[in-house]
């Protein structure tokens, strides 16, 4: 399970599955853009033939451009079948295809206020600038701002337009001397802009429930019983979101599996096989799964507890090395979880230190979840059919036992020791034990070369037990190691500390450092009392 790293760590909002709210927009604006200028050009083309062909009504614009003459309906024919082309022709960018939308529509809101002022005599063309307002706020997936812009080029645009022709045009200045002077046009005017706002106002809602609709939809995609409501991060296998289950309202990590083209029945197999192994564990330092199910044909996921904290990743690169006496507390820990996976015939293969992560569990802080079994495996495997791509290499370079790394066949516990001792040497060193640049480079790393002492490279006194007991972990030949998690614990335990690390410290040091998770914890406490 991924989780956040304290307080400071903000959950994206509302992810799809497949995609960001951002791409998702993009799409859908690429499509409702097609259909809404398609749309338009019809619109504008059956106005053009009912006035000019029907009614006789023939608007000339005089233009230095074209030899023939050009109706205002002519332009706003025009205007939506260059547009229609465009949004046809190629994908385009959010960028471009709301700056396509906003010229489109600002220049026929416009040309509408210019025929209803210079021809219509002033008109309010309540109906053709409604007519783009509100089929804008309907189909085209934009924000409120984007909205409000047209908005204002529909109610502000026509005082304009009609102040600036009133002022410039005699033939309109002669007309309103005859219906009553400058008061008649400035009440027509005051008329028209408030109606004119009026619609334009309810556009702006229209298209900010919209809005919000969508984005709600988005964020409440629903597996199973699950609601999704954030992402939290990508694993090997899959995306984990946080999600709650529509029931119980209990905040769950879910994990769901990204399958690649033409493999979704293999990595389902793993997918499910991983879910099985992981259930089957139940020691309070492993990752509790709650629940596992299937959505659509190649969507496989499965619900787990949701933890907030930090991995040991985090902490040593936030914090520096971690104290000797703190390490062996998380390492018996993650000794106490890999014991009893190994006991139920099942190895992890990829204990790293962003797979184990400190959190907070009935006020105990400093509390070890060994988190992502996805590349968990029979020690014994049956004659189960295999899930695995032959030659496939599953796990993490810097942290991968020799054995993996060669494809050996008699890979046991142990391996999961040799990455636990590459933990051990990352928290007390600050660095990995391994640091080539490339996969293949640490791969023969891991085979061929052994890393310095941690005590030789460390800024903190490191005592000549623990120092022993990771190198031992680390040795190529699994028999070399510890036979066993249990065999590592109790050497971990024997090891002679100054002070030794204990709840209380671990929970001060909380208090300090990550505060505003110790006051969560406190809040939820006082609440569960």
């Amino acid at each position: 399970m991924q989780s956040q790293t304290a307080s400071e760590r903000r959950i994206s909002i509302s992810p799809s599955l497949a995609m960001s709210f951002g791409e998702e927009q993009r799409e859908l604006m690429q499509r409702r853009c097609k259909l809404l200028y398609l749309l338009g050009f019809l619109i504008a083309g059956t106005v053009h033939v009912f006035y000019v062909g029907v009614v006789g009504r023939e608007t000339v614009v005089a233009t230095p451009f074209t030899p023939w003459q050009v109706t205002v309906y002519d332009l706003h024919v025009a205007s939506f079948a260059v547009a229609t082309l465009l949004v046809f022709a190629r994908t385009w960018g959010m960028g471009t295809l709301l700056t396509v939308d906003l010229v489109l529509f600002a220049f026929n809101i416009l040309l509408t206020h210019f025929f209803a002022v210079v021809y219509d005599l002033n008109r309010v063309p309540i109906f053709g600038v409604s007519m783009l307002l509100f089929l804008h706020a309907s189909f085209v997936p934009v924000r409120v701002g984007a909205q409000a812009g047209l908005a204002a080029v529909g109610a502000f645009g026509f005082a304009i337009t009609a102040a600036l022709g009133y002022a410039l045009i005699p033939e309109l200045q002669q007309h309103w001397l005859r219906v009553g002077g400058g008061a008649a046009f400035r009440t027509s005017l005051l008329e028209g802009t408030f109606q004119l706002g009026m619609l334009a106002l309810v556009s702006v809602v229209i298209t900010k429930a919209l809005y919000h609709m969508r984005l709600s939809l988005h964020q409440a995609q629903r597996l199973g019983n699950y609601l999704i409501k954030g992402e939290l991060g990508g694993g090997g296998m899959g995306q984990v979101y946080i999600a709650e289950h529509a029931l119980m309202s209990r905040p769950t990590a879910l994990k769901v599996l990204k399958a690649p083209p033409g493999e979704a029945d293999a990595w389902l197999a793993r997918f499910e096989r991983e879910v099985r192994l992981s259930a089957g564990l139940s020691h309070p330092n492993t990752i509790t799964v709650y629940d596992f199910g299937r959505s659509g044909r190649d969507t496989f996921y499965y619900a787990m507890e949701y933890l907030e904290g930090l991995n040991l990743e985090e902490l040593v690169m936030r914090f520096g090395p971690v104290a000797p006496e703190r390490a062996v507390f998380i390492l018996t820990q993650v000794c106490g979880s890999l014991t009893d996976a190994h006991e139920r015939g099942i190895m992890h293969r990829d204990i790293k230190p962003s797979n184990i992560h400190l959190t907070c569990r009935g006020g105990l802080y400093d509390y070890v979840k060994v988190l992502d079994f996805g590349l968990a495996k029979p020690i014994n495997p049956d004659h189960t059919p295999k899930v695995t791509k032959t030659g496939m290499f599953l796990g993490t370079p810097q942290y991968v036992a020799p054995e993996i790394a060669s494809g050996s066949d008699g890979v046991d516990g142990r391996a999961d020791l040799y990455g636990l001792g590459g933990v051990a040497y990352w928290m007390l060193v600050g660095r990995p034990a391994f640091e080539a640049t490339t996969s293949a480079a640490l791969i023969r790393e891991q085979l061929n070369t052994y890393p310095r002492r941690p005590a030789e490279l460390s800024e903190l006194a490191i005592p000549p037990a623990l120092d022993h007991i990771i190198m031992r972990c680390l040795e190529k030949n699994p028999d070399d190691r510890f036979a066993t998690a249990a065999e590592l614990e109790a050497a971990l335990r024997a090891v002679e500390l100054d002070e030794p690390w204990t709840w209380e410290r671990a929970r001060a040091w909380w208090v300090v450092n990550l505060p505003g998770l110790v006051q969560r914890e406190v809040r939820r406490s006082t609440a569960r009392a």
